[in-house]
């Protein structure tokens, strides 16, 4: 049993691993965009769902090909699946950044914009290489809980093992092997971990006998005398349900918030997703420590879980106050005895890797471990009931999907602020729907129609404008009026009429400006080198702004094209509203608006320009 829980924690790792060196391989291709990062996250979720409601059959038939009995070899036979459908990133590769041509953009309205045929084949090559992986990884979890079926908190510990593997990944990648190898190898360590791993339990195998299993199950293991009726297991089912969209929602909402409340650390994405599978975990290894556990008690979770996500989204900028106060107290203290001596510094925020950590931390942690009880709660309860655990902890996962995508690009695309109340509606309507829910009584159908109709009208209720209490307090945006409120999913932008310039911000962060300093150097950028070649006549501009660089580019009469490389198509939208300040440049025939990652344009085009000038945000942004 021990060997089990370890080596499936190892798989857990090489599982995170592989989506870490997904991500950075994905925007090394397609480019930083909002698509690349929900095409890798889709298939990946959606693969582990997939493969978990097909475990059944594809064990089956896996079992009868190779006429393998023993659960655990066939286990390790399909943990060689995974790595072999990895390879598959191989073909990939072959496939040359101008397969769809060396100008793959059509108009619509002022803006060129990727052409239908290579996003259908950036989706085709994800699902390739990325979905296929994780379906047989999705096959594996209810492979191993059929191999233990006498022992009814099997799941709970097993599932826990696996994410405890998969929290250490995430540190591995991100703190070793990517600052070491980069992500290259790292897949391919991760590859050859996933091979042993397979062949080990291939030549081993050693799984129990039915017979053998259930006469060693532990004396205290919860059994039903003769399986779960159709009506409990489909409250199990809701209940898995359920805690698949909280949690997708859920983590896809901080993944904004932790952002959006001045945390630009790279290392945050990381962080939110080490301290939410250390949730996991934590929550996991309760379930299988404490047999008495009812659903009471996880409904009481559940409802400390909203108290205590609210409470701490309320106090986000007296926490960082706290954190910022907290580091520079030694300056401040060493500072001369003076009447004017500060009680603190005005800082920037964060001020080092472990204040990032302990910032997302206490976002994430209490909340996500709160939510976490419900779901190996659930796999216990299916075990116990002889039931196969395949299509709960698909649906589960699934759902998880769900809420990420409603959470990560179809809320936000109303707006930032949108996204976050609703996100609070949602989670108070999931505990109080749970509430409702009774785990030794059908479901009534009124109880689930009730819940969608709330979430309805939460949906159509919930402001969708700027709302000024979100913001850092002293910042322009909440101090200044605010104007053309605009999203595109990935950001939310609008215009703050500050009396020293109109400013453009994304999300909570002065992104450019019209300042007499920003347009100072923003116009040099061009400038200099433009004066400095004998007869610049094509120029290629990576992030339009407020449009202070572009309008200097066009002020110069040799220069007879201006292609500009916009990430955010929402920045090209406002761009009238700085128009006293770009002389309406971008009414000029000369430009031409692209809307893609500047860097994936260059490995498209064959165009050469006199002049390539970027100015994105500063490296430290995320």
């Amino acid at each position: 049993m021990k060997r089990v829980y370890l080596l499936y924690g190892l798989s857990g790792l090489v599982s995170l691993g592989y989506q870490v060196a997904w991500f950075r391989i994905y925007v090394d291709w397609f480019g930083s965009t909002n698509l690349t990062f929900a095409m890798v996250l889709c298939n990946f979720i959606g693969g582990l769902g997939m493969g978990a409601l097909a475990s059944r059959p594809v064990a089956d038939r896996l079992g009868a090909l190779l006429k393998i009995d023993d659960r655990l070899r066939l286990y390790g036979v399909v943990e060689l699946l995974v790595a072999a459908s990895v390879l598959l990133i191989v073909l990939a590769r072959l496939v040359p950044a101008n397969a769809w041509g060396s100008f793959p953009y059509e108009l619509q309205g002022d803006i060129y914009v990727s052409t239908a045929l290579p996003q259908l084949s950036k989706l085709a090559i994800a699902a390739l290489c990325v979905f296929v992986p994780c379906f047989f990884m999705g096959v594996t979890f209810p492979l191993l809980c059929g191999a233990y079926g006498a022992r009814g908190r099997f799941p709970s510990a097993l599932y826990g093992w696996n994410t405890l593997g998969a929290c250490s990944g995430v540190l591995l990648c991100e703190f070793i092997f990517l600052p070491w190898v980069g992500h290259d190898l790292t897949l391919w360590i991760m590859m050859a971990l996933n091979l042993l791993l397979g062949a080990f339990f291939l030549a081993t195998g050693g799984a129990p006998r039915p017979a053998l299993e259930a006469a060693g199950a532990r004396p205290n293991e919860p059994a039903e005398p003769s399986g779960l009726d159709a009506g409990r297991f489909g409250v199990l089912l809701v209940c898995a349900v359920l805690s698949g969209l909280l949690a997708g929602g859920l983590e896809a909402d901080m993944f904004k918030r932790v952002g959006f409340h001045g945390n630009d650390s790279p290392a945050a994405m990381s962080f939110i997703s080490f301290w939410a599978i250390l949730g996991i975990f934590l929550a996991s290894w309760t379930v299988r420590a404490l047999p008495a556990l009812k659903l009471a008690h996880i409904k009481v979770a559940f409802v400390l879980a909203l108290a205590v996500y609210a409470a701490v989204c309320q106090l986000a900028h007296p926490i960082r106050i706290w954190l910022v106060a907290r580091a520079y107290a030694p300056v401040v203290a060493s500072l001369p005895e003076q009447p004017f001596r500060p009680t603190t510094l005005n800082a920037y925020f964060p001020t080092s890797l472990g204040q990032v950590l302990l910032f997302v931390g206490i976002f994430v942690f209490p909340a996500y471990l709160l939510i976490s009880f419900l779901l190996p709660y659930v796999c216990n309860r299916l075990q116990s009931g002889r039931r196969h655990l395949g299509i709960a902890y698909g649906a589960n996962t699934l759902a998880f999907c769900l809420g990420m995508v409603a959470f990560t690009w179809l809320a936000p695309r109303v707006s930032i602020f949108y996204s976050m109340k609703l996100m609070m509606v949602a989670l108070a309507i999931g505990v109080g729907f749970l509430l409702l829910i009774r785990e030794h009584h059908r479901l009534a159908a009124w109880k689930p129609a009730l819940a969608i109709a709330v979430l309805g009208a939460g949906c159509v209720l919930t402001p969708a404008g700027f709302d000024r209490s979100y913001v850092t307090p002293g910042q322009p945006a909440a101090l200044y009026p605010v104007r053309a409120l605009k999203s595109n999913g990935a950001h939310t932008t609008y215009v703050v009429a500050d009396p020293g310039g109109d400013r453009l911000y994304f999300d909570n962060h002065s992104m450019s400006g019209t300042s007499h300093r920003s347009q100072v150097y923003m116009r040099l950028m061009a400038h200099f080198p433009l004066l400095a070649h004998p007869r610049p006549q094509r120029v290629l501009l990576i992030c339009f702004g407020v449009g202070n660089t572009a309008a200097a580019i066009a002020s110069h009469d040799s220069v007879r094209q201006i292609d500009v490389v916009e990430l955010n198509d929402k920045v090209i939208e406002t761009a009238p509203e700085f128009a006293r300040h770009n002389n309406e440049v971008y009414l000029d025939p000369r430009v031409r608006f692209i809307h893609d990652d500047g860097r994936n344009f260059l490995n498209t085009t064959e165009i050469t320009y006199d002049l390539i000038t970027s100015e994105p945000p500063p490296p430290m942004y995320a």
